[in-house]
């Protein structure tokens, strides 16, 4: 309508030589009116947001809004649209990515970079949501909206409001009445199939306390008979029933308990850090080796060795769940971390967000080496999820395997650095290639 009244008013600037300039004064009349009346039909409406605990990067969703009329009128006509928080590039994130198939576009839109600012804006907001349509809502009704998304990338999502798109009497403007309401949604990382063949039935290991020691603070341990007190024995472990029945003191003997407890160690420390470990075993092998250059850009997402890790990761977490057992997660932070999932500690939903929020870390990586030596003697087996196999990671492996730990070791590295590098993988390692994931978890 807006472009037919400009046409008609371009055409009609000469009222000699057409009449085109009537149907220009009716259409801008029209287009006036329109506008106007939007002002005083403003529905009285609220809305309120559902959210799914989780979702899945790459796997559209559907959750629910309510919309509430709190005027005397039926709301008919109404549009919904859900804003997520817009976070643009900065200059380091726009100058060191691209694009997906950047280079297929011409030269002046290569030069501007346009399609690429629209690219990472997108990924950085992190999800796309649809327009919907709202059902007729009755007068002091509510009416249930039902909006498609769609997750791009892992990580926190936030949203800040609700747009409500209100039409006028004659369907030609849309009002606008935006309701503030902030919420976030954690995305996490996408998962494959994992082939049984990649995991091992790892055999039981003491643990401290047993099994019962997972489900309460402090130590805790399983039952298994009535003796006669002995010096030393300390007075919380007294069974005072069969104290006062015998007329001496009876204690209660507990015995420790054997269960499978693997971990799960993802190397998610920075190339800077890699970078000067592996320089100084070169120096001592008076090696001399050029050191990669860093990755600067400000996403966390720009590295797909990186990401391919993640979903390398999270796929194992969630192929083989344990029913009695452990499953310790181990991750570099402000410090070497371990985040465990099973029998006391709930799902691996907790661990699939540690992965979901999972950056790389600038730590001491001698952290993480002390911390897997030190759990190494409760371990059954332990996976290791790697970017690539320097010295650094060697160590990482060797810390566990030098206390007789099982492992499997995966690698996500690209061909063309594989062959670059010509590096001596550990036999039985599976080497991932970022770029077809899927398949190799499920073919190996």
């Amino acid at each position: 309508m807006q472009t037919a009244t400009l046409i008609c008013g371009a055409i009609g600037l000469d009222t000699d030589l057409s009449l085109v300039y009537q149907l220009f004064a009716l259409m801008l009349c029209l287009l006036i009116f329109s506008r106007f009346s939007l002002k005083f039909q403003v529905p009285e409406v609220s809305c309120r947001r559902r959210l799914p605990r989780y979702a899945t990067a790459d796997e559209p969703f559907e959750y629910r809004i309510t919309v509430t009329n709190q005027g005397s009128r039926i709301e008919k006509d109404l549009r919904i649209l859900d804003n997520p928080k817009v976070i643009p590039p900065d200059r380091a994130q726009f100058r060191n990515m691209r694009e997906p198939f950047e280079e297929t576009r011409n030269a002046y839109d290569r030069w501007i970079g346009f399609h690429r600012f629209v690219y990472l804006q997108r990924l950085n907001t992190g999800i796309t949501v649809k327009t919907a349509d709202v059902p007729d809502v009755d007068r002091m009704g509510q009416a249930e909206v039902v909006i498609e998304a769609a997750p791009l990338r892992r990580g926190d999502v936030q949203f800040e409001s609700i747009t409500v798109l209100h039409p006028d009497p004659l369907g030609l403007n849309f009002g606008i009445i935006d309701f503030p309401e902030r919420d976030h949604l954690t995305v996490l990382p996408k998962r494959y199939p994992v082939s049984d063949k990649l995991l091992f039935n790892s055999g039981r290991n003491f643990q401290p306390g047993g099994v019962n020691a997972t489900w309460s603070i402090g130590e805790s341990d399983e039952f298994a008979s009535l003796r006669d007190y002995r010096d030393g024995d300390p007075i919380r472990k007294i069974h005072w029933a069969s104290t006062a029945k015998r007329n001496k003191p009876v204690v209660k003997e507990f015995q420790d308990e054997f269960f499978v407890r693997q971990g799960l160690v993802v190397d998610n420390s920075s190339e800077v850090q890699k970078q000067q470990v592996q320089k100084q075993q070169v120096q001592k092998q008076e090696i001399q080796k050029q050191a990669a250059p860093k990755d600067t850009s400000a996403s966390p997402y720009a590295d797909p060795v990186f990401e391919a890790q993640i979903i390398v990761a999270a796929s194992l977490l969630t192929a083989s769940p344990l029913r009695d057992g452990l499953m310790d997660l181990f991750t570099l932070g402000k410090h070497a971390e371990v985040c465990t999932a099973g029998r006391g500690f709930g799902d691996c939903a907790t661990q699939l967000e540690v992965l979901a929020k999972l950056n790389r870390a600038d730590s001491d990586v001698e952290q993480l080496s002390r911390l897997l030596t030190d759990r190494a003697r409760q371990l059954s087996g332990c996976l290791f999820v790697l970017g690539s196999y320097t010295p650094f990671q060697q160590m990482l492996v060797s810390a566990i395997e030098s206390q007789g730990v099982e492992t499997r070791i995966f690698i996500t590295e690209d061909k063309a650095k594989r062959s670059a590098n010509a590096i001596d993988y550990p036999t039985g390692a599976l080497i991932i290639d970022p770029s077809n994931i899927e398949e190799a978890l499920a073919s190996l």
